[in-house]
C-alpha cells in the first residue's frame, strides 16, 4: 500500500492543529505523505498549516491550496486525481475540523493491509460507534437517510459521508466521480456509484465529536439534496449538474 492522508480544510484554524497532533509517529510512518488541502479559507488555516509543516513534527506533511473554491466534493476530486498521478494506491480522507479522531485512520488502514476490503468507510451510526456532543436532530436525520439509501440501493449503508474514510484508488472511477457535484453531497453520489459498480467496501465504527466546529451543512438542504440524488440514481439519471465544466479546475498550488 502507498497511502496518503488528505486533510480537506475550510476555516479550521482552531481545529487543524488538533487533527495533526492526533497523527502519532506510528500512523505517520505507515503512510507515504500527509496532505493538508486548504479550500480558500478566510481565516488563518493556511498559515497554521504552513507553520505546523515547518515545525518538522510530521516529516511527510505537505500543504496545498486549491486554485479555486471547489467545496468538499471538489477537493475530493482533486485529491483523488493527484494521488493517482503520484502512484498512490490508497487515500485516507480526514476532515480538518477535528470531528473524527485522527488516530482511528490506522484502524481503517489495518483492514486494507490485512487483505480485507480496500475501501473502508468510517461509520458514525454503527452500534459500536462513539458519538460525543452530536446534535440529536442530525443523528435522526442521518439514520433516516441511511435507511432510505439502504432500501433503495439493496445493501446496508451505515453512513453516507463521515469525515474519516479510506478509499482505494483502484475502486474509484474518474469517469464517474468527476461528474458528481462539488457540494457536501458528493459522498452520497460516490457511495451510490460504488454500489452501482459492485465495489466491495466495508464500514468501521468510529468516534465522532462536536465541540467548537462550525458546520457548513444545513440540515434541511442536505436532506432534500440527498433524497433528490437518490431518486435520480434510482431512475438511472445523472445525479448532479453542479460541477466545474472543465476538470482542469481541480488543481492546487503547493505552499509548504
Amino acid at each position: 500500500m502507498k497511502t496518503v492522508i488528505a486533510i480537506p480544510c475550510y476555516n479550521c484554524e482552531a481545529q487543524l492543529p488538533r487533527v495533526l497532533d492526533g497523527i502519532d509517529a506510528a500512523l505517520a510512518a505507515s503512510v507515504d505523505e500527509i496532505w493538508v488541502v486548504d479550500n480558500g479559507s478566510t481565516d488563518s488555516t493556511r498559515e497554521v498549516a504552513i507553520a505546523y509543516a515547518a515545525s518538522g513534527r510530521l516529516p511527510g506533511l505537505r500543504v496545498f491550496r486549491n486554485r479555486q473554491n471547489v467545496n468538499l466534493g471538489g477537493t475530493h476530486k482533486t485529491v483523488f486525481r493527484k494521488a493517482a498521478a503520484a502512484g498512490k494506491t490508497h487515500v485516507v480522507i480526514l476532515h480538518g475540523d477535528d470531528q473524527a479522531k485522527s488516530a482511528e485512520a490506522a484502524d481503517l488502514i489495518a483492514i486494507a493491509e490485512a487483505g480485507g476490503a480496500q475501501t473502508v468507510l468510517g461509520s458514525r451510526f454503527a452500534r459500536q460507534s462513539r458519538l460525543h456532543g452530536y446534535d440529536a436532530k442530525r443523528i435522526a436525520g442521518n439514520r433516516v437517510l441511511n435507511l432510505l439509501y439502504s432500501t433503495v440501493a439493496g445493501r446496508r449503508l451505515q453512513d453516507l459521508g463521515s469525515g474519516l474514510n479510506l478509499f482505494a484508488i483502484a475502486d474509484l472511477d474518474e469517469r464517474t466521480y468527476l461528474s458528481f457535484g462539488d457540494r457536501l453531497s458528493f459522498n452520497y453520489e460516490l457511495i451510490l456509484d460504488l454500489v452501482r459498480r459492485r465495489v466491495a467496501f466495508a464500514y468501521l465504527p468510529i468516534t465522532w465529536s462536536e465541540t467548537d466546529q462550525v458546520s457548513n451543512a444545513r440540515n434541511v438542504t442536505i436532506f432534500s439534496e440527498a433524497v433528490r440524488i437518490l431518486g435520480r440514481w434510482r431512475a438511472g439519471k445523472p445525479t448532479s449538474d453542479a460541477r466545474l465544466a472543465d476538470s482542469s479546475g481541480y488543481d492546487w498550488d503547493e505552499l509548504a
